[in-house]
């Protein structure tokens, strides 16, 4: 089964470095910090999508998934949110 948390972990891999994934009660949420970074939320919201928001962005949601059922789909998911993370990441930086 893929959580939230677990959905976190992968892509704390994939981004590497001193990226960390810690999950909420249950694996209901993952969440993913680096220093000198934003930290970022992954959960699932009442229509079943799996959603990425910066916690300091005050503009909310980032990119939001639906439900996928392969493994090659979750790979998918996962390297798009690191992909997001990155693109916000880089942005914040330059503001």
């Amino acid at each position: 089964m893929t959580t939230p948390a677990s959905m976190a972990a992968r892509v704390a891999e994939i981004l590497g470095g001193d990226w960390k994934a810690d999950s909420g009660p249950w694996e209901t949420y993952g969440r993913l910090d680096a220093p000198d970074a934003d930290t970022y939320t992954l959960h699932v919201d009442d229509h079943g999508e799996l959603c990425l928001w910066a916690n300091l962005d005050p503009t909310g949601e980032l990119a939001s998934f639906r439900k996928v059922h392969t493994p090659e789909g979750i790979e998918v998911i996962a390297e798009a949110i690191a992909e997001a993370i990155r693109q916000h990441h880089t942005a914040a930086d330059q503001d």
